[in-house]
Parts: structure tokens; sequence; C-alpha cells
């Protein structure tokens, strides 16, 4: 009985155990039917040839022995449901068991944790970043293909906001783009040109043309306006009043009406806090018939940008040296206009403690009138009380490099220039102009001119105005 038993067992271990093969046949159980099947040995695939190389690469010296009990596999039966077989099939690599083999490495890292060198592509690079790298920029001042200061911006925004492209910028990422308006236009974009109609030709019509410039953005506080071209008619000659021409500014801190010819001035204009504070650009135009043309830049400063222009100044230069004229000078062949109240200011460098002016060489004129502010050709240079009509203020100004003495009468510092002669002291007709020197900081010149030219007594009515040089002085143990 017990050797009865023992056989039974048996035989149902090894009915269990023993693999049943797809060509052998199918068991039933129960009426369920049951199927075993033994994973063939694949070989492991990999997904990259550069995988393989860097996961084994074998001795070539090396005999290689196949083995077909490679690792163990794990066996998953497949249920059949209603005579379908479901396509679930879980497979596990377990580690290599026999690791005498050397056909595979012992341990097999994960594909994605591979590390290997890829050899660069600069074209393949360079299509990858024209296609996923977004590139931004300021829209900062250009120079145009035309010689004109633009705007640059993307080649969209400047077909969209009606520009005009002319050459490139950003490294050739954005355009170069020109907006300009004209009579009745309305502008937020910096960097507009004001232009007359039909610019650069000329017109010959009376009326008024007006530009209104709102803020580009919040934090924006002045304007600079860059008179880049302006040819309108001269004053009339008695008292040098624009009375049939005029460009004037409203809407911002007060300027004074100008006429004639003002190519290269500037004008900085404070255009307030308030979101809402335009100002308005207008040339009005009377009189005689008159070949008159004009473009102006408007540009768009913000309240902390180190461009801003100190408070009251009118005019705003930057550097250790540049030059300053009056309206309408011409290179000495205008006339100075009548009714004038504004500041020029320098910016004064670092390490710099004076600035020296000189009065510009004139061309034109027989007796030099770069600087003939009040009186006739038969008057000197005047200074301190000696000018009561039209006249410069210098702070502190010397004909020495002193910061308080100086040559002549006086011999102290003075703050009025006036005359036909540029000189800090008072010389007669026909002297030379002279160097005048000013460590007041900052450096700033005060321009007034009062309303009679030709009805002044003595008649004043071929003065030019004035045009200085000039050239910041550094720090001395005397003047720092």
């Amino acid at each position: 009985m017990g050797i009865y038993k023992s056989l039974t067992v048996f035989c149902l271990f090894s009915f269990i155990v023993s693999p049943v093969y797809p060509n052998e046949g199918r068991t039933s159980m129960g009426g369920r039917q049951r199927k075993l099947v033994r994973r063939k040995k694949q070989p492991i695939e990999w997904d990259l040839e550069e995988s393989r190389n860097s996961v084994y690469q074998p001795n070539p010296t090396e005999a290689v022995v196949e083995s077909r009990a490679v690792r163990p596999v794990k066996i998953k039966r497949r249920k059949i449901v209603n005579g379908k077989p479901q396509k679930q099939i879980i497979r596990k690599i377990l580690p290599q068991s026999n690791p005498s083999q050397p056909r595979y490495p012992q341990t097999i890292p994960a594909v994605n944790n591979i590390t290997e060198t890829v050899a660069p592509k600069p074209d393949e690079a360079k299509r990858f970043l024209s296609l996923f790298t977004i590139v931004s920029f300021k829209n900062d001042a250009c120079t145009s293909l035309t010689g004109n200061n633009g705007t640059c911006f993307s080649s969209r925004d400047c077909d969209s906001q009606g520009g005009v492209k002319s050459g490139t910028c950003a490294s050739g990422f954005g355009v170069c783009c020109l907006f300009s308006s004209t009579c009745g236009g309305v502008t937020t974009i910096n960097g507009t040109y004001f232009q007359s109609t039909g610019y650069p030709s000329t017109y010959d019509s009376v009326g008024s043309c007006q530009l209104t410039i709102n803020k580009c953005a919040e934090s924006v506080c002045q304007l600079r306006l860059d008179v880049e071209n302006m040819v309108l008619a001269q004053p009339e000659s008695t008292d040098h009043k624009c009375d049939f021409d005029q460009f004037i500014v409203t809407g911002g801190s007060p300027i004074p009406a100008i006429c004639g010819t003002n190519n290269g001035l500037h004008m900085y204009v404070d255009m307030g806090l308030s979101t809402n504070s335009p100002v308005v650009l207008t040339v009005v135009t009377a009189g005689n018939s008159f070949s008159r043309s004009f473009s102006v830049k408007v540009t768009q400063i913000e309240c902390n940008s180190l461009a801003k222009a100190a408070d009251g100044c009118l005019q705003y230069f930057t550097g250790v040296s540049g030059q300053m004229f009056s309206f309408n000078y011409n290179d000495a062949s205008g006339l100075q206009l009548s009714d004038t109240d504004y500041s020029i200011c320098v910016r004064m460098e670092r390490n710099f403690c004076g600035i020296q002016y000189t009065a510009c060489p004139d061309t034109i004129n027989t007796a030099p009138q770069s600087f003939s502010v009040s009186g006739s050709t038969n008057t000197g240079s005047q200074v301190g009380t000696g000018c009561s009509t039209d006249w410069l203020t210098i702070p502190c100004a010397t004909n020495t490099n002193d910061p308080f003495a100086q040559n002549g009468t006086p011999v102290v510092c003075v703050d009025r220039l006036c005359g036909q002669v540029f000189n800090s002291a008072q010389t007669s007709s026909g002297s030379p102009n002279v160097p005048v020197y000013s460590f007041s900081k900052p450096f700033h010149i005060y321009v007034h001119t009062d309303s009679l030219e030709g009805s002044s007594s003595p008649p004043e009515s071929l003065n030019r105005g004035f045009c200085l040089n000039f050239v910041q002085q550094p720090c001395t143990a005397s003047t720092g």
C-alpha cells in the first residue's frame, strides 16, 4: 500500500513539471483549456549600434563559446478566454546565472544610463536653434541703410506698425525700421520722424502741420527732438521775431518758438509723470513764397535712463568735448532770434572738474561773428553789468586756467558775457576771441535775448548769435 501511494505521487509530480510543447496537443481539465509555452531563447537586441560597442567589445583572440543556458527564463502561462488568447505577456530579464560565459557581460546596464560622446554637427545644431530658440532684443536705436537713425524691430512688428525696413540689427535677428509721420499724425512709437509732406522735397504753401506724441510707456519722462533738417523762413529783419514761419512745441516745459535754419540742433522736452500728457509739435507757415522742409526725430527717454537730461536743460550735451550754437546761427549767416530764455547743459564726466569754451571759426564774415550777442560791429567784449539786453551766463568765468583769477578787467571771475568778442574781461573792438574757463559745477550756460534787436539803442540788427566749442578740463590740485 505504501509503494502504491509513492508511485502515484511520483507520476503526478512528473505530469505537472513536464513541459508540454505546442505540437504535443492540449490537455483538458474540467472543460478549461490551458497551454504551457516555453519562451524561446532570444539573444539580447540592442537599440543602438553605439551602445553595443560601448557595452561589450570581445577580445578578437578569445574563442566564443556557444551555450543554450545563457540565463534563466521565467515562464508565464497565457489564459485563453472565450477561445481568444490574451496579449498580456510579462517578460523579466534576470541577471546572468553563469558568469563564466564571455559572450555577454555579467551586469547589463539600462540603455538610458549609457553615456556616449556624440560628434558635433554644426549644421544640425543651427537648424535646431532656428526652430526652437526664442530670440528677444530691445527696440534700441539703429542705423538704417539711408544713414537715418531707426528703431530695431522684428520684421513682422515693423510691417504691422507701418514702418519701412532698411537694413538689419540685433545680429541679424531684427530689422532697422524707420517710422515717419506728417501733418495730422499721432504716434506712440519711439524714434518717429516728423517730416514735411513729400520730404525730402521742399514745399511752398501756408498752413499748419501738427504731430501729437503720446508716451510709448508709463516710464517715459522726456522727449529728445533732433532737428536733422529745418529750413523755414527767416525772422523779420528788424527785431528778429518769427513773424512768418514758426516751429512750436506745446504740452511740455516752455520752449521758445524758433524759425530760420536750425539743422543739427536738439531740444529736450519734459513730459511729466502723467500717463496722459501728450506733446504737440506744430510747424506754422505764412508770408511770402519760400521753399520749406523739415525733419525732426522724436526719441522718448525713460525716467531712469542715463540719457535723461538734467532738469531745466533745453539742450544737453554729453562727452568730454562738443559744439553748441544758438538758434538760427546757421554758420554765422543767420540772425539771432529775439525773446529766448533757455539753458544749455554739459554733463560733467568722471575725473573732470572744469570746462573750456572757445568761439568757433567764422569762415563767412570778414570780421568774425561766431560770438555776436549784443552791440554792433564797433563793440568789443562786455561783461557783468555791461550786459543788459542780450547775454550768456557762464558761472564764474575766467580767461585763465584758474577758478577765480583772470587777466584784464575785472581781475576776478564774472558771470555775464556779451558783445562782439568772446572774453570774460572787457576788451575793445577788434580784439581776438580767447578761451573762457569755468570750474563751477554743474556745467550750465544760460541764454537770454530780449524782444528788441534793431529797435534797441544802439541797434543790434546784425547779431548772429554764438557758436562755442567746449572741452572739459581734468581735475587738478587747485581745481578739484
